[in-house]
């Protein structure tokens, strides 16, 4: 069957459309709960997700020309100067016309939780990294004047009209009342030129009337100016996250009743500059605010931006789309742990439903995105191995079109390298068969994906131990005419895989050696399976098995691992003897654990034992 559509994308990327399709209609404010295992390709998701919203809305942008013909303006080069004079001397209205346009634009702003954990207040760098990314998008000037000049509050709607009015003062057009001073002060400057600083001297009482007014109405109009400026100037100064850092700073901030509504003001404030903005440019604006990482963090903490997310993005006008990107299993675990809600959100399920409006699970990589990722990888460690420099290429996939990364295809060697003479003892080269070996776990037929768990940094764990086990092999002179590379590679894949349960094989070989030494074991041979090995010790395994369920869930799916030892590639006791010593990926530590519990259980099985036989001849004498 095949993992591709009409289009030509596989599973994974037909998800991620969706989701930015509908993402693009979706009524504000919304949260997202995009739920996923750690490590199972969430950013690549977020990243095609992104890509098709971008792309959704240049399409709306040309339909919605070719309906109204109207382009939208920019707030760069000169149209930041009309920005800055439509926020001055004149304010919004909300009209149908405007509640009836389609063409809309994104603002991604990215939140990693990771960076912001040493803080104790983490979930204020949730609203300050939202107003930075603002501030900016369209400069600290336009933020500033929005801030200082009154412009708090709500947007008025009204059905017809135009969509910018004057500012009034007295019902005096604020524009004109600038116009007129400006004319009075250039004619009391030209006079001022011309008939010097007073005409009152002329004997002209009138004239000297006229001076008095016109100096008084500039003036206070420069008092009025200088405040505002000020105003606006301490406002670029101490920005919105410089206050509320102010505000968090304060040793008692915890205990001010009015502080959350102090945050919320200023996120009140950002809304409605939003909205300025939008009936500016003649479109919609979404934040799409990314919260990434946070499943990393203390429960406390994770609280907090749940918290903050649900009270301060969550006024009716506010434009968020907020995409909680997670592990469901650690954030529940974390809510249900949190000192916060103790006793308030025992169920950490309900609580996360109350927050979510709209939630999507990630779905199962589909073959096709698997060796995409895996191919990915590969290429990424290619690039490094590589002696001379390569042009930077794009993704063929369309994965990283919006960054272009460096990377370098597989390479096919040369008939030269393959000539006995430039090879190590008559032997392929090590960096021949490290290739060799990454074209199999790329390879479809040897299904080897199909065992690696959808988890980008398992895989990245292979590829990056591959070549450093080859070379240890290479350099201490082994015999690889049983090794292929697509042995290699699955080797590789079942100690990254299944690293519990191949330590516990490696433990059922030192102890068969042991008792072989003792002459007491004469069941195990080198031609026998692994899985041989494991299915005969499982009672041993299962009487341990209560104090290392910690260790198990590091685990993949048993029954995969016994379809990969049984089935699709039976390595040998032989095998195991040879490879296991360069076994890196393999941490020792966990058959140490094992081996000392089993000595334990039977020890104590034998202290058990014994008791027994020495009290049954008393009761067999009664």
């Amino acid at each position: 069957m095949s993992n591709f559509n009409c289009n030509g994308q596989t599973e994974f990327e037909v998800y991620a459309s969706c989701l930015g399709k509908a993402l693009c209609y979706i009524p504000t404010p919304t949260t997202v709960g995009l739920y996923a295992p750690w490590g199972s390709g969430i950013n690549q998701l977020l990243h095609n997700v992104q890509k098709q919203m971008v792309s959704e809305a240049l399409c709306r942008e040309k339909k919605e020309f070719s309906r109204t013909q109207e382009k939208p303006r920019t707030t760069s080069g000169l149209g930041f100067v009309f920005l800055l004079l439509h926020l001055i001397f004149l304010k919004p209205q909300l009209t149908e016309w405007h509640e009836k346009r389609k063409n809309f634009r994104f603002i991604f702003v990215k939140f990693s939780a990771w960076e912001f954990a040493g803080s104790d207040k983490l979930w204020a760098g949730l609203i300050t990294t939202l107003c930075d990314n603002i501030k900016d998008q369209f400069g600290c000037i336009p933020t500033s004047i929005v801030r200082s000049l009154g412009h708090q509050s709500t947007l008025e709607k009204c059905k017809f009209g135009s969509e910018w009015v004057s500012k009034k003062i007295l019902r005096i057009p604020v524009w004109f009342i600038f116009s007129f001073l400006l004319l009075l002060a250039l004619i009391l400057t030209l006079a001022i030129s011309v008939f010097g600083i007073s005409i009152a001297e002329m004997g002209n009482n009138f004239a000297l009337a006229l001076e008095g007014v016109g100096f008084g109405l500039i003036g206070c109009s420069a008092l009025l100016t200088m405040k505002n400026s000020l105003a606006v100037g301490r406002n670029m100064i101490v920005s919105q996250k410089a206050k509320m850092e102010s505000l968090m700073n304060k040793t008692d901030f915890s205990a001010q009743l009015g502080f959350m509504n102090d945050i919320k003001q200023e996120v009140k404030v950002l809304t409605n500059f939003i909205k300025y903005i939008e009936v500016f440019e003649r479109r919609k604006i979404r934040i799409v605010l990314e919260i990434m990482s946070l499943d990393r963090c203390s429960p406390d903490k994770v609280v907090g931006v749940l918290d903050a997310m649900n009270i301060l993005l969550s006024d009716s006008d506010a434009p968020f789309i907020s995409v909680l990107a997670v592990d469901p299993s650690i954030i529940v675990a974390c809510v249900e742990k949190s000192n916060t809600f103790k006793g308030m959100a025992d169920n950490g399920y309900e609580f996360l439903n109350r927050i979510v409006t709209l939630p999507f699970c990630v779905p199962h990589m589909d073959a096709q995105t698997k060796l995409n990722f895996i191919k990915q990888v590969v290429e990424g460690k290619n690039a490094l191995m590589e002696d001379t420099p390569m042009q930077p290429q794009r993704y063929e996939a369309g994965k990283f079109q919006g960054n272009s990364m460096e990377v370098v295809p597989l390479m096919n060697v040369s008939c030269e390298e393959n000539h006995p003479s430039k090879q190590r003892n008559g032997k392929m080269k090590p960096s021949h068969y490290i290739r060799q070996t990454y074209q199999c776990l790329m390879d479809r037929e040897s299904n080897l994906h199909e065992y690696i768990e959808e988890n980008f940094l398992q895989m990245r764990r292979i590829v990056n131990i591959i070549p450093i086990m080859t070379a240890l092999m290479f350099e201490k002179n082994v015999s690889m005419s049983s090794f292929s590379p697509q042995r290699i590679a699955a080797w590789v894949t079942l100690a990254t895989c299944w690293p519990c349960r191949l330590s516990w094989i490696w433990q059922c070989l030192e102890d068969a050696e042991q008792r072989k030494e003792l002459n007491e074991e004469k069941n195990i041979n080198d031609e026998m399976l692994l899985w041989t090995i494991y299915e005969n010790s499982s009672d041993k395994l299962r009487l341990i098995q209560p104090s290392i369920d910690k260790l198990l869930t590091l685990d993949g799916d048993p029954e995969i691992f016994q379809k990969f030892l049984s089935i699709s590639y039976k390595f040998t006791v032989k095998d195991a003897k040879i490879i296991l010593p360069y076994t890196i990926n393999l941490d020792s530590s966990l058959k140490r654990k094992m081996e000392l519990l089993l000595g334990s259980k039977l020890l104590g099985r034998r202290a058990t034992s014994s008791s027994e036989n020495v009290t049954r001849p008393e009761w067999n004498s009664e």
